[in-house]
């Protein structure tokens, strides 16, 4: 997590109602992800809640992540070939488009923040808010 985020989280997390909630998405999360077992047993039962569509979509933005990471090296990052075939997996109608390997290689270079040649989970999120904010954009421009 970058330093600047911080402050930012810990103002989120401090509210009592939004730990609860936190808990309550992490619970669901974790019937969403069984394979990987939590860090300690949950102290808090809480009653099953149907995760909305946010809470759905992003739990499935971490299992397509996960689902491309855990192929080889660092579960937690992305490979260059790893995200490559995320992309034309995932993003088939984006990556139609994309008809030069420079320009995958380039996308590859801007994404890697920190410099490890690979991409993790932080930075391929800024990847897909980058993109969702076009899709936006485009769709609310179509409308006028």
């Amino acid at each position: 997590m970058h330093v600047h985020a911080l402050p930012l989280k810990r103002a989120f997390v401090a509210h009592r109602g939004l730990q609860l909630h936190l808990k309550a998405l992490s619970l669901s999360l974790r019937r969403c992800f069984p394979d990987h077992p939590p860090a300690a047993a949950p102290r808090l039962v809480l009653k099953q809640v149907r995760m909305t569509d946010l809470e759905t979509s992003m739990a499935t933005i971490i299992a397509v992540f996960q689902k491309y990471s855990e192929r080889e090296g660092d579960k937690h990052k992305l490979k260059k070939s790893e995200l490559r075939d995320l992309l034309h997996d995932e993003l088939p109608e984006l990556m139609a488009h994309v008809k030069d390997q420079a320009a995958l290689d380039s996308l590859m270079e801007s994404l890697d923040t920190d410099g490890d040649a690979e991409c993790n989970f932080q930075e391929f999120m800024t990847f897909v808010s980058l993109v969702t904010v076009c899709c936006h954009e485009f769709f609310e421009h179509e409308d006028d």
